[in-house]
């Protein structure tokens, strides 16, 4: 129902925050006048319903969404982002070769990649591994009982969530992606717990999980 883009938030040499990592969340609905009168709404009161994300809409979305809000608010030296999502069937409609297409007519120096996620693994989706769980904590808060009522509480608790709670959720995927080393690809395993937020509050939470060569 909902895309959503982050990546990992951005501080200065002075800790301070200049990119929250929130690029944006956007639902896949549309509005159409009710055919008949029922007892919530007469005829022609405009209804939101859900639209089904084929691989059309999905690049659309993609495209003339997630593109955009990257070039606004994302900081970056190079230019180059990789856009990283899973294997559902919709997303292969954004490759590589779509993106040199519309990159093409654009002179303003950004260039856009995209890697497929594992297949099978969420604990390798940043969204699936803390992501969405942090937003369905806040949305919880509030009760809602029509689709435009579960847009609006979702997209508030996106624009609650914290750069703290986001930057975890990336130490964490590193530590999994390290677990999966140790493991020889295996999936078998705990999630690890880093006490991040106690190691946040001393001042001693380390911008990288530390990988030993032993494991490449």
């Amino acid at each position: 129902m909902f895309l959503a883009a982050v990546a990992r938030p951005q501080y200065d040499d002075a800790g301070n925050l200049i990119f929250d990592g929130k690029i944006g969340m956007w639902p896949f609905v549309t509005s159409t006048p009710a055919i008949r009168t029922s007892r919530n709404r007469p005829a022609g009161t405009m209804v939101t319903t859900l639209v089904n994300v084929n691989a059309e809409e999905y690049q659309n979305f993609v495209l003339n969404r997630v593109l955009p809000a990257i070039k606004a608010k994302m900081p970056s030296v190079s230019k180059r982002v990789v856009i990283q999502h899973d294997n559902a069937s919709p997303h292969a409609s954004v490759s590589d070769g779509v993106l040199d297409a519309i990159q093409g007519h654009f002179a303003d120096g950004w260039e856009f990649r995209v890697r497929r996620q594992p297949p099978n693994s969420p604990d390798l989706n940043v969204l699936d591994l803390g992501f969405f769980a942090s937003i369905q904590a806040l949305q919880y808060k509030s009760v809602s009982r029509t689709v435009d009522d579960v847009i609006r509480s979702t997209l508030a608790a996106f624009d609650e969530l914290s750069e703290e709670k986001l930057d975890n959720v990336f130490l964490t995927l590193q530590a999994v992606m390290r677990i999966v080393l140790e493991h020889n690809g295996d999936n078998h395993f705990r999630l690890p717990h880093l006490h991040k937020e106690a190691m946040r509050r001393a001042g001693t939470l380390v911008a990288n999980v530390a990988c030993p060569v032993s494991l490449l």
